[in-house]
């Protein structure tokens, strides 16, 4: 018998004992932590400290307002996620405002009713103003003017730095308020008032005041710029507030190219939609990645972009911990719901889930759950319907499997710098020699593990049909089939009840 080593030579003649280390079988048929990380890609403002396109780590909640200027897109998404997930290696690019772009703005239209002596504020009140979901009240008070009143509303905005807007006086009967970045995704900044049940504009406003939705924001950032600064790292999980078709077809293209087997860098994106059914399931229609996710959220005070800062950390933390186990209910922290009328019905999430769109729910408390959290390929390469991606956890799952098998073997075999032969043939205890029925064994071996953490079910339906061989071309190679049966998620229960009277 010839034991192997690899730093002992065989010629030694000097007295001693000499032992080396070798770690090929440490870590036994034990699966191995594998830690993830998320990356937020969004604009910055020019009151950052950090220059665009510098990859950056988040390491607690206060960092983001400084790197990246209080109210900007990244900062307050890199707020959501650390809120609600504080343990995820979480990373950020900033992307500058496009020099072309255009930001959306609002109007907000107040007046006040008149003493009888005219000219004034007559009674007081509180102006129940939400912007972005975040309360800006503003107490009006007896014998102002509107000009008074709006003074009064302008302050209370901009006294708080980390929304995503500043407001400023158009005329003595009205407030502007203007993103505090360019492009598209400002026109989903939402402004509104009497949010809460039971509250109603203050008795000295003559009428209701008038709130024009945000709009005429332009030309959103390209996130093509972040790769170049990403291009070597892995990120499970990447975060961007845009759905424009040139950013969706972006990320996906990149998502896609990084989960490829020469590559292995894996990722799944997260967006969100602030739009009607209609609108959501006509953007779910023309995308078809089983790499990228995106939310339906009409109506929410909370701006979408939030919400996918949300829904990319609540996932992060989930699928890291048991990437097979399902999402469902779920609470995602720091985003709002719909008011109850414009919340999706049963039907229309049922019918988004079916064109691409992820879905919430509101349950009895008004906080926001997740439901299901697909991706949005539908249809395979000819056009017919596909469902072997819908759900988040496929890939997640699978990327977990090749992760493993990838440590596994590499540690087992690749790195010791095993020789390879056919098998039979007669290998000694110690000897850095591999055939293909050890690595079918090593095989085995590992989706053994997996079965017993949960990840894969039918193992002997696995061994029967895993393939293992010798390559007929390259002598130095062996190819695998690996067949694995991936558990799936308890989603739907369905019964009847026949009774008797």
């Amino acid at each position: 018998m010839t034991i192997s080593f690899n730093n002992i030579p065989d010629a030694v003649r000097t007295p001693n004992v000499y032992t080396e280390i070798d770690n090929s079988r440490a870590l036994g048929n034990r699966l191995v932590q594998n830690p993830h990380k998320a990356l937020i890609v969004a604009q910055r403002t020019t009151e950052g400290s950090v220059e665009p396109l510098v990859l950056t780590a988040i390491t607690n909640n206060n960092l983001a307002d400084g790197y990246f200027g209080p109210g900007s897109q990244l900062a307050r998404m890199c707020a959501v996620f650390k809120s609600n997930n504080p343990n995820t290696e979480l990373w950020a690019v900033a992307l500058s405002d496009e020099a072309a772009g255009i930001k959306a703005s609002c109007v907000i239209r107040t007046s006040v009713a008149l003493s009888a002596t005219g000219g004034s504020c007559s009674g007081g009140g509180t102006y129940f103003l939400l912007v972005n979901g975040v309360k800006c009240y503003t107490a009006m008070t007896s014998g102002w003017s509107t000009a008074d009143a709006n003074s009064a509303i302008i302050a209370k905005i901009n006294a708080d730095s980390t929304l995503p807007v500043v407001a400023s006086t158009i005329a003595t009967s009205a407030v502007c308020i203007t993103a505090v970045n360019k492009g598209e995704a400002g026109n989903y900044i939402d402004v509104r008032a009497n949010y809460y049940m039971g509250q109603s504009d203050p008795a000295c406003f003559v009428d209701s005041a008038q709130i024009t939705a945000m709009a005429g924001g332009t030309t959103n950032s390209d996130l093509g710029d972040a790769w170049a600064v990403i291009d070597n790292e892995r990120f499970n999980y990447i975060i961007q507030p845009y759905v424009d078709a040139a950013n969706l077809t972006e990320i996906e293209t990149e998502l896609e190219d990084r989960f490829g087997p020469m590559i292995n860098l894996q990722g799944h994106g997260f967006a969100a939609l602030r739009g009607t059914a209609a609108s959501c399931t006509t953007l779910g229609n023309t995308r078809n990645s089983p790499h990228n996710t995106i939310m339906g959220c009409y109506d929410s005070p909370t701006d979408p972009a939030e919400w996918a800062a949300s829904l990319g950390a609540v996932a992060a933390w989930n699928l890291n911990n048991d990437p097979a186990r399902p999402l469902q209910f779920l609470k995602l922290k720091g985003v709002l719901a719909p008011p109850v009328a414009n919340r999706f019905t049963r039907s229309e999430r049922d019918t988004l889930l079916y064109d691409g769109i992820a879905t919430y729910y509101v349950d009895p408390g008004g906080y926001v759950l997740i439901e299901r959290c697909i991706t949005t390929y539908q249809l395979n390469a000819v056009g017919i319907a596909d469902p072997s991606y819908l759900d988040i956890q496929t890939l997640a799952t699978l990327g977990e499997i090749r992760d493993q098998f990838l440590i596994r073997m590499t540690n087992r075999f690749i790195i010791p710098r095993y020789k390879l032969a056919d098998d039979g043939y007669p290998v000694q205890p110690g000897a850095y020699i591999v055939t293909p029925a050890t690595v079918r064994q090593e095989c085995i071996s590992l989706f053994t593990a997996l079965r017993d953490d949960g990840l894969v079910e039918n193992l002997d339906d696995f061994i029967e049909n895993l393939i293992v061989e010798r390559n007929q071309t390259d002598v130095n190679r062996v190819d695998v089939l690996l067949p694995p049966d991936l558990v799936n998620q308890f989603r739907v229960l369905a019964s009847t009840i026949r009774f008797i009277l």
